[in-house]
């Protein structure tokens, strides 16, 4: 085994990669990878998956996701698999799932968040919020209502509040 390089490398002459988190929105993107692995704490199995980017001027970006869909913990279980349902709808998968390689290569699009450390020892990560079919429109954010010119109402005259016309109905005997 060597330890000599076939080519000297310059790193002044080449451009590092930039791990900087992807900005809040819905992107394009495909599943590239997809695995069923067990956590380390060996409880349950979890769908690990690779995406990538396919559109816009993040295209060939990536993006890692897990999505628990066995699980001791019934909440972890049942997020998961919403997620995994809302992945099936995505990509068009109807029928029962025994193979990770059925959500490759099919485009989607995923809502995109940035999930950030509590405790500040670790940096701000992407995390993959929803998965929505690629036809689908987005919901269009509420637009702000337009501010209506300030008018001065006069105050409403005092009047005298007229004499109950006896008992409440419900009061009613009956």
């Amino acid at each position: 085994m060597s330890t000599q390089f076939p080519e000297t490398f310059d790193p002044t002459t080449q451009e590092g990669n930039s791990w900087d988190v992807l900005p809040v929105r819905e992107y394009v993107a495909q599943v590239v990878e997809a695995s069923i692995q067990q956590p380390n704490s060996g409880d349950g199995y979890y769908l690990a998956l690779t995406w990538k980017i396919i559109e816009g001027d993040y295209e060939g970006r990536q993006v890692w996701q897990r999505i628990t869909y066995l699980h001791s913990s019934e909440q972890a279980q049942t997020i998961g698999r919403k997620m995994l349902k809302d992945l099936c709808v995505a990509t068009g998968v109807a029928e029962q799932v025994d193979d990770a390689e059925v959500f490759l290569f099919k485009p989607v699009r995923i809502r995109l968040g940035i999930e950030r450390d509590k405790q500040g020892v670790y940096p701000d990560k992407n995390r993959i919020s929803r998965i929505l079919p690629l036809e689908a429109k987005s919901e269009e954010p509420e637009q702000p209502a337009k501010p209506v010119a300030a008018t001065k109402v006069a105050p409403a005259a005092k009047t005298p509040k007229p004499a109950p016309a006896g008992p409440a109905p419900w009061h009613a005997q009956r």
